[in-house]
This record gives structure tokens, C-alpha cells and sequence, in this order.
């Protein structure tokens, strides 16, 4: 009887020990997902800041990024042991260090092209830190991930457009972009099949009907220059999809 209580206590001890280990694994994917969309978004900010150079609110708005950047590499170090994601932090550090030191009134293309390269890097790194931390997400938390991984791809389109704007132009990129916009249309497809709530129904409609115009646009690079209705419209399609990941949030 005494054998069979203790090893129903040290099961119980396990079950709640791989439990925190999960939810901590939940904070990581989040944190990454966020370093992802960040990496993304201080790149595109550069790009425009390399247009307009004395623009004092995205200059501030990229100071507040990298901060957020900061954070959430901040939220993983104190969530993680794991000595592959620890060494990803350290290069995610040293990179942060150097694009903080950017000259923001003055941006030239050498930095941006520079940027553009770290922008790549965070996104290995946040790919493997995934790699490093596995978990069994529940059905709202996989459309939370879906959400936060659309809108780092919106904002991906975002980047390789503003790139190919400033004279940054290469196979690669056109490459990449194509790529994302695959992923966009097939997450789209897949985020579909989940019943939300009327009013949210048509927020995933509004969506799904600027992003079919962006597309467009962003297909024929060469052939069109929208970069103010484009990105504005961009971080509508954002604004509506942080709105569906806070449904499943709410959901958790």
C-alpha cells in the first residue's frame, strides 16, 4: 500500500514538473514569436528611415522595437536552460548592439543592406530556438501561434518590398518574398476553417480581402510603387490579427 501512495506522489511530482516545463516552453514560443515580427519590423522602419531620415516618430518608433527586441530575448533567458537557445541569445545581444548603434539621423544603404542581413538572422535564430523547445499545443494556442506567425510574415512583405524601394534588389529577396506570401496565403486558408464569432468573422474577411489586393502588388514589384498605401494598409491587416490572437488568448 505504502509502495503503491509513493508512486502515485512521484508520478503527481512528474506531472507537475513536465506541466511547468511546458507552460514555460508556451512563454518561450510566444517571446520568439514576437523576436521574429520585431526582427522583421525594425528592418522595414530602417527602410523608411533611409527615405526619410528626419522623420523624429519612426526614429522613435524603432528605439521602442529594439527595446521590445530586448525584452523578450530577456523573457527567454530567464525561461530557458537550454544551452543551444542560450547561445542563439548571446548572437541575438551582440546583433542588437551593433544595429543600435545605426546612425538614425543619417541612414545609409550600406547599413540598411547590413540590417537587412540581421533581419535574416533573427529569423535562423527564432527557427531554431523553435526547434529547441517542443510542445503540445492546445487548439487555441496553435491559432494564437498562426496569428502571431501571420503577422510576422505581413510584416516580411513589408520588408522586401521597402528593400526592393531603396535599391536593395537581389534574387534572394524576391525569393523570400514569394515564399511568404505563400505562407500568408495557406495560414489564411488554415486560420479559416476556425469558428469565430460574427464580428470577428468579418475582421478575418477584411483580411483576407486588402491582403488579395496586396498581393498584387507585391507579386509586381517592378511594375508598381503603392509604398504609403501598401504598408499603411499592411499594418491595418496587423491590427486585425493581433484582435483574433487576443480571442485566443482570452480562450487559453
Amino acid at each position: 500500500m505504502k509502495k503503491s501512495l509513493y508512486l502515485i506522489f512521484i508520478v503527481l511530482i512528474l506531472t507537475q514538473i513536465s506541466f511547468g516545463l511546458s507552460r514555460g516552453d508556451v512563454k518561450i514560443i510566444e517571446a520568439r514569436e514576437n523576436i521574429q515580427y520585431l526582427g522583421q519590423k525594425i528592418t522595414t522602419d530602417y527602410f523608411l528611415l533611409y527615405k526619410r531620415p528626419n522623420d523624429l516618430i519612426l526614429q522613435n518608433k524603432f528605439k521602442d522595437n529594439i527595446k521590445q527586441l530586448e525584452q523578450n530575448i530577456e523573457n527567454i533567458a530567464h525561461t530557458t536552460q537550454n544551452t543551444v537557445t542560450m547561445n542563439i541569445l548571446n548572437f541575438y545581444r551582440y546583433r542588437l548592439e551593433y544595429i543600435q548603434a545605426l546612425p538614425l539621423e543619417n541612414p545609409q544603404k550600406k547599413h540598411a543592406k547590413l540590417i537587412l542581413e540581421a533581419s535574416e538572422y533573427f529569423l535562423e535564430g527564432a527557427r531554431s530556438i523553435a526547434g529547441q523547445h517542443h510542445y503540445e499545443s492546445s487548439k487555441e494556442e496553435a491559432m494564437l501561434v498562426q496569428c502571431k506567425e501571420l503577422k510576422y510574415l505581413i510584416e516580411s512583405t513589408s520588408k522586401y518590398y521597402m528593400a526592393f524601394q531603396i535599391g536593395l534588389k537581389n534574387r534572394m529577396n524576391n525569393i523570400e518574398m514569394h515564399r511568404a506570401i505563400e505562407e500568408i496565403n495557406k495560414t489564411l486558408e488554415s486560420i479559416s476553417h476556425y469558428d469565430y464569432p460574427p464580428k470577428l468573422k468579418k475582421k478575418l474577411t477584411k483580411i483576407k480581402n486588402i491582403w488579395n489586393y496586396n498581393q498584387t502588388f507585391f507579386i509586381n514589384l517592378e511594375e508598381t510603387s503603392f509604398p504609403n498605401l501598401l504598408l499603411t494598409s499592411n499594418t491595418y491587416i496587423k491590427t486585425l490579427l493581433i484582435e483574433l490572437a487576443n480571442h485566443h488568448k482570452q480562450n487559453l
